[in-house]
């Protein structure tokens, strides 16, 4: 899982720099346009999604082949990039909440409620959009898999305004959210691990 992990940082070390600055020049301005929160659900998003382009990546380099000669099983690879999903979003999760901290108390504008409502909506959408795009990466074509990884968002975004209209107090929706987004990243996960494995199609 380690070498796994490794792998993948090597690939997008790059692109992650690339991103970090992009995140800060867009988010700091989109900032000053909107709640300082925003950056908080902008850079679990951004990040996060790098992980199933890994995906993409393994298949165009031909990364399967290598697979098949290595004493790792196929569930160990679809394994790395849940765990690696996690992890990017999670990182994402701390920069945009940190810069966001940051911003507001420059700003004068701290919001306890309206960081925690960000909170809430960029940890939901994450494992809701992640539930939907790794599978989608392994299964499908380049292609395909880049255009459900554009709408798994605003689908993610659709449950979450769902969930507002159900639960009248919106952290109570946030955790709503939240909870559904991880059961299904969850099951997204373990159905992975049984479907994708069994078909031979990782890499």
């Amino acid at each position: 899982m380690k070498g796994l992990l490794l792998k993948d940082y090597y690939l997008i070390r790059s692109v992650l720099f690339i991103l970090l600055v992009v995140f800060v020049v867009i988010g700091a301005g989109m900032s000053f346009l909107t709640s300082t929160w925003v950056l908080t659900v902008i850079a679990t998003v951004m990040l996060g999604m790098i992980s199933a382009t890994t995906v993409n990546i393994d298949k165009s380099s031909g990364w399967r082949k290598t697979a098949g000669v290595l004493p790792i099983g196929p569930s160990a690879v679809v394994d790395s990039k849940y765990v690696l999903y996690l992890l990017l979003s999670g990182v994402g999760f701390l920069l945009g909440t940190a810069l966001g901290s940051v911003v507001s108390l420059v700003k004068g504008q701290w919001d306890l409620n309206a960081m925690l409502l960000f909170m809430g909506i960029s940890l939901a959408m994450a494992l809701l959009a992640g539930s939907v795009a790794l599978p989608c990466a392994f299964l499908f074509s380049e292609e395909k898999s880049t255009l459900g990884l554009i709408v798994t968002y605003p689908l993610s975004a659709l449950i979450f305004v769902g969930s507002v209209m159900l639960f009248p107090n919106e952290l109570t929706a946030c955790l709503a959210a939240g909870i559904l987004g991880a059961a299904l990243y969850g099951l997204s996960w373990m159905g992975s691990r049984r479907f994708i494995v069994r078909r031979d199609i990782v890499g």
